[in-house]
């Protein structure tokens, strides 16, 4: 966004189904045909996109630019901080510069945006003293901040004929076109219909809203456009019921579609490590949900039903057991998961199966590389005492214990430990591991 030529790039959605999932099934009903305007100079884009007009007039007034490759990624995840951005730009908000965050340096190109919104009242952050800048944005979060945004402008500059008034009772009458009305968070239901009702957002062809999937660039730029470039109109009748799903349609191996790319995106956020967030329901899709399940204390199969989709709602972070600086590992015999913790935060939670008949100490064992072959043990970091026991990649990682002791993780999730080792190990020799 404005600034964003400054930061890395994200990186994107790569694969096919999830193109065409999100390209297709957009967040928003919007009549944006044809532009004859310039084209826009962003290597991945045709100029035939849906959102094409909305970016080329956000372009305009400056509100929008690409990525510091050149780039746009329209199907990057937007951030809270460049959609801070944008909708300041687009409010001709001054710069603001009092605000009670404290988890981003001073002087961030994003910092006078925050600012500005949290002094107009328009952005909260994730606590008081956090706004989580590079953290995602949810559907139904984006319409709460529209909402308000429109509203801002209204009560500043009223708009002649535009209504935003929607009284409590016709919340539910307007949302009932998404069948996954029961799913949005009661803070966001009212933001939601509304919005809905002034052609702002949609769900998707399915029928589902999916309040929690990440907005993407492109969605972004589309429903500012809609909702603070244009004048919006509300529809005049509610539209007609939808039965109501009280959670998504089941997913496990080989499913694809919007459901697992919001499967894929949630995982990823509670640190549950899906692979490519790509729309596919592939094996380390299904290694990183049975993770959660385990977490979770759920039946560990893998597979995510009525009670898993409800538990992603309502799910948090893991926490370790220990706190303080540095990096260390927490194996949880009990739950069979692995912690990779960073500064008393955990943000790796990985599937493993550890030993079935094996007595660990209480006192943590300490990571020491050896110069050995790795044989079945795929990548391994050696504890000692003893240089026996060992965490290590497996082609079998088991729901329950079935090691000889060691600490079987999926051979992918190794590789990603070690990948940068011969420069900055994830886990250095001494690093501390608890097995409780």
């Amino acid at each position: 966004m404005r600034p964003s030529t400054t930061r890395p790039a994200r990186g994107s959605v790569g694969h096919p189904a999830a193109v065409t999932a999100v390209a297709l099934l957009a967040f928003l009903i919007v009549a944006l045909g044809p532009s004859s305007a310039r084209a826009l100079p962003y290597p991945d884009l045709s100029g035939d996109e849906w959102y094409i007009e909305a970016l080329q007039a956000l372009s305009d007034e400056g509100v929008v630019n690409g990525r510091a490759d050149g780039t746009f990624g329209p199907y990057d995840p937007i951030s809270r901080a460049e959609f801070s951005a944008m909708l300041a730009g687009l409010l001709d908000l001054a710069p603001g510069a009092s605000h009670p965050f404290t988890d981003f340096p001073t002087g961030s190109w994003y910092e006078p945006a925050v600012a500005a919104l949290f002094q107009a009242g328009l952005a909260n952050g994730t606590s008081p003293t956090a706004f989580a800048p590079e953290a995602t944005l949810s559907r139904q979060q984006a319409a709460s901040l529209l909402m308000r945004a429109l509203e801002y402008r209204h009560n500043a500059q009223p708009i002649e004929g535009l209504d935003l008034t929607l009284e409590a009772e016709d919340v539910d009458a307007w949302l009932q076109r998404f069948a996954d009305r029961h799913l949005i968070a009661e803070v966001h239901r009212a933001s939601v219909a509304n919005a809905h009702r002034l052609q702002i957002v949609s769900g998707r062809t399915d029928g589902l809203f999916y309040p929690l999937e990440d907005v993407t660039r492109s969605q972004s730029v589309g429903v500012l456009y809609a909702a603070l470039h244009k004048t919006p109109v509300a529809l005049a009748e509610p539209p007609a019921p939808t039965p109501s799903y009280l959670s998504y349609p089941d997913a496990a191996l080989g499913s694809q579609g919007a459901h697992v790319l919001w499967l894929e995106q949630r995982l990823t956020e509670l640190t549950y490590r899906p692979g490519p967030v790509d729309g596919v329901f592939d094996h380390r899709t299904h290694q990183a949900v049975i993770a959660f399940q385990k977490w979770e204390g759920l039946n560990r199969d893998g597979v995510v039903k009525r009670q898993v989709w409800a538990e992603l709602q309502a799910a948090t972070r893991p926490s370790p057991t220990s706190g303080g600086a540095g990096v260390w590992i927490e194996v949880n015999l009990t739950k069979q998961v692995f912690l990779y913790v960073q500064n008393g935060t955990v943000t790796r939670t990985l599937p493993t199966s550890t030993g079935r008949s094996f007595t660990y100490r209480s006192t943590p064992y300490t990571v020491q590389r050896k110069p050995i072959a790795d044989g079945p043990r795929y990548r391994a970091l050696y504890l000692n005492p003893g240089n026996v026991l060992a965490i290590h990649g497996y082609p079998s990682v088991p729901v329950y214990p079935a090691s000889d002791g060691c600490i079987r993780l999926p051979k992918w999730d190794m590789d990603d430990l070690r990948a940068n080792d011969p420069h900055a190990p994830m886990i250095p020799d001494g690093t501390k591991v608890y097995i409780r």
